[in-house]
């Protein structure tokens, strides 16, 4: 690749966060995975599996021919053990909510749909996604239900090749379509929410979207890895007073929006040694700095929150243990390699407000993967 072109992908990659990100703004695609809540959340620098596709495009050039055939990975946050006693009590009466302590509660699905391939620089996919949000206060539930449906493509590029140092570039393109339902209803009615269910209002999000990515590697152990995600996504966000309004296709209102950029920068290291070695297929370590750009905003996060700390431990090429920091947080889970199918577990940290400790909560995570070599 000449040097004119080099320069030109290193020019967008820093230059992207500086695209106009003002106006409107909708959440991005991010696929939950369990083996990355055990530790410490996604890692820019650390690339080895299909998941690459949501890390860093730039690392699509180092990972081995992988084929996703389906995957489920559940995660569930809030107060789920309070929630489940109650919602099991219910007997189709009104149900009452005002026990459960004002907050947050979430369920988060990636799949059924995960068909996907990465290898030879390439990384190509179909994913669905369905998330629940429930916002509560001491007098209103307001549940958010969404679907979502991606389809994305990605290349790597070598931009420099010498024994003990490489960069790599890439980019990653991508369209979705995402359908949502808001619901309201008071705490002690919140069953009224389902009895009108196609009252409810909703809206669709239908857009494109660009990441990029660079990656170093020193000596093959050491990487740095700095990822734009979304760099420019907009979307056409159509409202609709209710379900049935949008079953009609009678939208009341259309606009633009684009989903905020984020800039992460990671650095990942893997412990060689020759006693370790023998007993160990792979120890890496991983530090993050997650989304720069939040540092520009009206109303930022605690820069602790978006630090990352993570390792993963893999014993004979089968069990995985990993252990991790996130929301400043604790996290840990393990991993099973079974060839074809991998499960994975995790419970981990996650705070709802602006600082530490003042609104955290946990999180469960459960993933069932088809992968094959």
């Amino acid at each position: 690749m000449g040097r004119s072109i080099r320069g030109l992908v290193i020019l967008i990659l820093f230059s992207a966060p500086i695209l106009p990100v003002f106006g409107e703004t909708i959440d991005p695609f991010v696929m939950p995975s369990a083996r990355s809540g055990g530790m410490g959340g996604t890692h820019a620098a650390f690339a080895d599996d299909f998941y690459v596709l949501f890390t860093n495009p730039a690392a699509l050039i180092d990972v081995e021919d992988q084929f996703s055939a389906a995957e489920i990975t559940v995660s569930m946050y809030g107060p789920l053990f309070e929630l489940f006693d109650m919602l099991t009590g219910y007997s189709g009466g009104d149900l009452n909510l005002s026990g459960i302590a004002p907050g947050a509660v979430g369920f988060d699905m990636a799949g059924p749909v995960a068909l996907g391939w990465v290898g030879r620089r390439m990384g190509l996919g179909i994913f669905s996604r369905t998330k629940t949000d429930v916002k509560m206060t001491s007098s209103i539930i307001r549940p958010v239900l969404s679907g979502e449906i991606l389809l994305l493509g990605g290349y790597s590029f070598r931009f420099v090749d010498k024994p003990r140092h490489v960069l790599d570039g890439g980019f990653l393109a991508k369209g979705f379509y995402r359908g949502m339902v808001n619901m309201e209803a008071s705490i002690f009615d919140a069953g009224d929410i389902i009895s009108d269910f196609m009252g409810n209002p909703c809206e669709t999000h239908l857009g494109m979207g660009l990441d990029l990515g660079l990656r170093y590697t020193f000596m093959e152990d050491l990487a740095v890895g700095l990822v734009c995600f979304d760099a420019y996504s907009p979307a056409l966000v159509s409202s609709y007073d209710s379900l049935s309004g949008y079953r009609d296709k009678s939208a009341s209102d259309s606009s633009y929006a684009t989903v905020r950029p984020r800039l992460n920068l990671g650095i990942s290291y893997r412990i060689h040694s020759g006693f370790l070695d023998r007993y160990i297929s792979n120890l890496a370590v991983m530090l993050d700095y997650n989304d720069f750009l939040d540092l520009a905003a009206l109303i930022p996060r605690n820069p602790i929150l978006n630090i990352g700390l993570g390792a993963e431990l893999r014993l004979l090429h089968v069990l995985s243990l990993r252990l991790g920091i996130s929301d400043a947080l604790p996290a840990a889970g393990f991993g099973l390699d079974l060839k074809y199918l991998k499960l994975d577990f995790a419970i981990h940290g996650k705070e709802l407000g602006l600082d530490p400790g003042v609104r955290p909560t946990y999180a469960i995570d459960l993933g069932i993967l088809f992968r094959y070599f």
